[in-house]
């Protein structure tokens, strides 16, 4: 009986139920934080997408504007790309309107 009493060397400390809670919550805490943050980068990133594209179509329809000044293949490759992002652009504004519409019926 003696030797079950006895601490097993190597085998960690058993926490009491308050140690447990009190991890328990530092970590839900600390998720709570890095939630956030995430949060947080992922909206910076699409304001910075958003950037982006929209120099990047600035970009593209000067192209077109100035057209006489550059190759037609480049041209063309162009207006497919403004079209390509357009579409793009009008399915996110249609699957969002979509989501808003299935989100107030839930509600």
């Amino acid at each position: 009986m003696e030797e079950n009493k006895k601490k097993v060397e190597g085998q960690p400390e058993k926490l009491s139920y308050e140690k447990l809670n009190e991890i328990a919550s530092n970590l839900h805490v600390s998720n709570q934080k890095l939630y956030a943050r995430v949060q947080e980068l992922q909206e910076a990133l699409s304001n910075r997408e958003f950037e982006y594209t929209s120099f990047f179509l600035t970009m593209l329809f000067k192209v077109v504007e100035h057209a006489e000044m550059y190759n037609q293949d480049f041209v063309d490759w162009t207006i497919k790309n403004i079209e390509d992002a357009l579409r793009s652009f009008m399915a996110s504004v249609e699957q969002a309107q979509a989501e808003e519409k299935t989100d107030g019926k839930a509600e």
